[in-house]
Formats: structure tokens, C-alpha cells, sequence
């Protein structure tokens, strides 16, 4: 992506190894963040990271809501908003490890927030970070606690333009999914049971295909194959969906409602890492690790579930 020039007085760390560079520009202090480039990032099997193939009205939207987010960081650099904003549209971009150092320096301003480790740790999973991420979102559970619940402003809006997420949803929903990283099926159960205790009430459906793939993934790798099914089959098959449209075709799939060769030819790595796993819970394991590895080599970013189910495979 190359560099961006921010204009801010951030004081540098070496939190994410992300190369900051101070430069004096007519008395006005400018922070160079220089990025390693995607094909110096790589997988947890190795393979190289790369800028998508995104169209020009896609990167010329990115961009200027990153030019809008500077500018307003420029304005009031002394809100908790303007680091998250930054922060976010950087990792719009890709740029993960500048988000991070963005959400790091925001966290020294403004030690209690657990908006600014929400979004940290989720970039932290991207990087590939997993017990740093997990200790963000284990602190941002407990900063939350003293704060009513409130609504996640969306970066993309969905089709519909809707809300569909809290913190309080989110928060213990990321720490759910993050905890698979690192094979801690227990507690992806007990996160994701406290995320649809708050949901959005007309976001529900959405919420229970999402939970439901990931507490069936928990609940298999446990050895508790009745209760998984009877979890999953639980889930009705008409849905009003806002938007985990593929989180539906996940669990279709794991429903028996889907065909092998229709989540095949589906594009996106959500369907397919679900039929990856119903050939790891079928005993298929060349199958599945050959379907992981193409998962991965098909995202510009790579697929972490799918890395790391290889990564155990091979160890």
C-alpha cells in the first residue's frame, strides 16, 4: 500500500513492529507509518499475504474514508473517537499493524476503553496475534461492565444501512471465536452464550447462524457430536438475514441442506471452511486439509480458522 502520512503527535513504540518515523514539515509534526508490504506478511503456514484485487471505486472509497478520518483525527485529537476511527479505516485498507500501533497509542491516552480494545484485539487475530488478542478482549469485558451497552457504529454499512451489533455483543462474540485459535473450545461456548444475551432483537436471526457455526465447531471438537447436531438442527432453515448470509450457507451445510459440490462452488471461506470441518469431524482428513490450503491461497488475506486447523493437522 506504501506510505501514508499522518499528521498527529503520537509518541512511537515497538508494540507491532510497525516502522514509525518522526519528520518536521514546517513546524507541523508528521508520522510516517511505514507498513511492511503484504508480500512480506505471511500465513501461519508461510504463504505471503497480498493487496486485494479490490476495483477502483472500492480502493477510491477506502481511501477517502481514510482521508475523512485523518481529518477529523487532525481536528480533535483528543477524542477516543478519532483513534478509533483512524485505527479502523487503516485496517479497512489492510494495514493491520498500523491500526494496532493507532489503537495502542489511543489506549495510553485512554487507558479504559474498551472500544479501543475491542477493535485492537480484533485486529491483533488478524496479525495472527492470538493471546494478545484474547487478553484485549478478556480487559475490554471487564472495563465494560460498569457501562450500559451501546450500539457499534458499522465502518461498511450493510445493504440495509441497520446497526446490527453492540459492544457487549461483539466483545464476547470475538473473544468466543478468538479462543478457537488456541483451542479453547470451553470458553468459545460460555462467549458465545453471553453474546446472545443482549442481542438486537431484530438482528436475532443473524446472530443465531453466526453463534451457531462456531458453538457447533466448539461442541464437535469437545466429542460432543449429539448436542452439536442438535444445536445446529435447531436453527430454522427460512431466515430473515441482514447480512451473515454466509454464516446460513455454513450451517445449511452442516444441516445436510447444502451439497458438498454446492459449498464447493461457493466462493466464499466461511462455506467452505464448514465443509472443511464436516470432512474433519467425518475422519476425511486429506480432504480437509487440501480444502483448507485452498481457502487460504484463495483470500488476498489469508483465513486464520483455516490456518490454524492445518497448522494442527500437520503437528
Amino acid at each position: 500500500m506504501g506510505r501514508r502520512r499522518v499528521r498527529r503527535t503520537l509518541k512511537m513504540t515497538a508494540l507491532t513492529g510497525v516502522c514509525l518515523v518522526m519528520m518536521s514539515c514546517g513546524g507541523t509534526e508528521t508520522l510516517v507509518f511505514s507498513e511492511p508490504p503484504f508480500a512480506e506478511q505471511t500465513t501461519l503456514i508461510g504463504t505471503p499475504l497480498r493487496e486485494p484485487a479490490w476495483s477502483e471505486a472500492t480502493k477510491a472509497r477506502l481511501l477517502l474514508d481514510l482521508e475523512i478520518a485523518q481529518a477529523a483525527f487532525d481536528l480533535a485529537p483528543d477524542r477516543e473517537d478519532s483513534y478509533l476511527w483512524l485505527g479502523r479505516r487503516y485496517g479497512y485498507l489492510g494495514q493491520y499493524l498500523t491500526a494496532i500501533e493507532i489503537f495502542s497509542q489511543g489506549l495510553e491516552k485512554f487507558p479504559d476503553s474498551y472500544k479501543l480494545l475491542r477493535f485492537r484485539g480484533r485486529h491483533l487475530v488478524r496479525t495472527r496475534q492470538f493471546e494478545r488478542a484474547l487478553a484485549d478482549y478478556r480487559q475490554a469485558i471487564l472495563l465494560m461492565a460498569d457501562h450500559p451497552d451501546s450500539f457499534e457504529p458499522d465502518g461498511i454499512p450493510n445493504a440495509l444501512g441497520l446497526t446490527i451489533g453492540t459492544y457487549h455483543t461483539n466483545i464476547h462474540y470475538y473473544l468466543g471465536q478468538a479462543s478457537f485459535a488456541v483451542g479453547d473450545y470451553e470458553t468459545m461456548l460460555v462467549e458465545m452464550d453471553q453474546a446472545l444475551t443482549s442481542p438486537v432483537l431484530f438482528a436475532r436471526d443473524d446472530y443465531l447462524v453466526s453463534n451457531g457455526y462456531w458453538r457447533y465447531m466448539a461442541l464437535r471438537k469437545l466429542g460432543q457430536h449429539e448436542a452439536a447436531e442438535a444445536m445446529i438442527n435447531a436453527i430454522p432453515q427460512q431466515l430473515d438475514l441482514i447480512e451473515n448470509t454466509h454464516y446460513h450457507k455454513g450451517v445449511l451445510l452442516l444441516q445436510g441442506y447444502i451439497t458438498e459440490e454446492d459449498a464447493r462452488r461457493d466462493s466464499h471461506a466461511l462455506v467452505k471452511f464448514a465443509l472443511s470441518m464436516k470432512y474433519h469431524f467425518d475422519g476425511q482428513a486429506a480432504k480437509a486439509a487440501e480444502l483448507q490450503k485452498e481457502i487460504i491461497q484463495d483470500s488476498p488475506f489469508g483465513f486464520w480458522p483455516a490456518e490454524v486447523e492445518l497448522v494442527r493437522s500437520q503437528n
